[in-house]
């Protein structure tokens, strides 16, 4: 079997939505390159085109999270759609598993038809794909369990309320855990993440394979560009409480006030990080870029005095990943995955999580210290170019792939 036919899902496609996006949009362009035939089944918002790569839209009702109503209330007659339309208007989560049950109702008849050889999901982990499993083996990618995202937005609540809507948010995890156990076979992108997924998911460490992450080297690369002095950058999504933006900031309060951030995200007035920014009084030193086209992150992480990564956990961490292919040096956590990505003192400075005393302590003295920055950004670069590529993360999942099919119709 040479070439490998694979449905690659992914609820939410686009890159702009983060790193399960980055994922799926290098490791399918890469798969495809190296001779097999990818269909990418997403939801909104869609991935962006890739050459010679079949997509598959799957509408959903994501529209209903800013407004009251679907903008056509006749989608409601479809049970589906009636289902997740409630569960956001709930305060749910309904996306992973509405996307599972969408995607086995496209699936189901090719399938049938022997058009795929292999299911591959991208952490969606929706009883839609036990119903998958009928006709061929199903693998999945759990980036880190999101028991952590609960834990730390739950510790982050500022109110009895707030943490109230979180519990009701992640009652999805439910799901997850029913599913996970049941696959044909799981990757993570980390020791760290298969570490974190045996324990959510109680299941053994060897079960869980590790495919590092990678970067495209070609597009985040050193540019010959001056640094500003005294600004940092940050990429994120700095609604996600376990990215530790609060903790950046509260760090940035002890540092002179000539030294800045820019934070690459969107720009809302309402959202969680402008808040903060007002109530920490932060309004002229901190600045919101808005999601930025890849050029301009390239950039942006070239002209940055250094790149903050303040996570409390990662399963992987690209945006330090990215910094240090850009030759940028990288200050963050020793959560998670983080210093596996980040060697101490090789390619950048590493603290430990939930620490803005040690956060501003270490952005303090690596924006004093020019030939320091240089020295983490040259091991920062060759790390990357060592440890983290897409050809090597596809090349390692087509190995899998083969397996696995293999050990499926072995069985029977």
């Amino acid at each position: 079997m040479d070439k490998l036919r694979i449905a690659f899902l992914t609820y939410r496609g686009n890159m702009r939505c983060g790193g399960q996006g980055v994922y799926t949009w290098n490791l399918v362009k890469e798969m495809q390159r190296l001779g097999h035939e990818v269909t990418v089944i997403n939801g909104p918002p869609f991935i962006d085109p890739l050459e010679g790569v079949d997509e598959v839209k799957l509408p959903s009702l994501i529209e209903a999270y800013e407004q009251f109503f679907p903008n056509s209330m006749a989608r409601l007659l479809n049970p589906i759609n009636f289902y997740e339309w409630m569960s956001i208007r709930t305060q749910g989560f309904p996306e992973p598993f509405t996307f599972s049950l969408r995607t086995y109702q496209y699936l189901k008849p090719y399938l049938a038809d022997g058009k795929f050889d292999l299911v591959h999901d991208n952490q969606c982990l929706g009883h839609g794909l036990l119903l998958l499993r009928r006709f061929v083996p199903v693998t999945a990618t759990v980036h880190h369990p999101l028991h952590i995202d609960r834990v730390a937005y739950l510790t982050q609540g500022r109110s009895w309320c707030e943490r109230l809507k979180m519990k009701r948010f992640f009652s999805f995890i439910s799901m997850q855990d029913r599913v996970v156990p049941r696959l044909d076979a799981l990757v993570t992108v980390s020791q760290a993440a298969r570490q974190a997924n045996a324990e959510a998911f109680r299941i053994p460490n060897k079960d869980i394979n590790i495919i590092y992450n990678g970067v495209d080297t070609e597009v985040f690369r050193p540019l010959d560009l001056p640094r500003d002095e005294n600004r940092l950058l940050v990429v994120t999504n700095t609604e996600d409480r376990k990215k530790g933006i609060l903790y950046l900031f509260q760090a940035l309060c002890q540092l002179p006030q000539e030294v800045k951030l820019t934070v690459v995200d969107e720009v809302n007035e309402d959202k969680y990080a402008y808040q903060l920014r007002r109530e920490l009084g932060l309004e002229d030193r901190v600045t919101f870029t808005g999601h930025l086209p890849q050029e301009e992150l390239v950039r942006q992480f070239n002209t940055c005095t250094a790149a903050v990564v303040p996570s409390v956990y990662e399963g992987f961490g690209l945006p330090a990943a990215e910094a240090s292919a850009c030759g940028t040096p990288v200050i963050t956590t020793t959560g998670g995955a983080l210093p596996e990505v980040v060697e101490h003192g090789d390619s950048g400075l590493l603290v430990p999580p939930m620490d803005p005393d040690a956060l501003a302590e270490a952005i303090y003295t690596l924006v004093n210290s020019p030939g320091l920055r240089d020295k983490l950004g040259r091991g920062g670069r060759q790390r990357v170019e060592k440890l983290f590529t897409w050809e090597k993360a596809a090349r390692e999942h087509i190995d899998l792939f083969r397996e696995v099919i293999h050990d499926y119709h072995r069985t029977g």
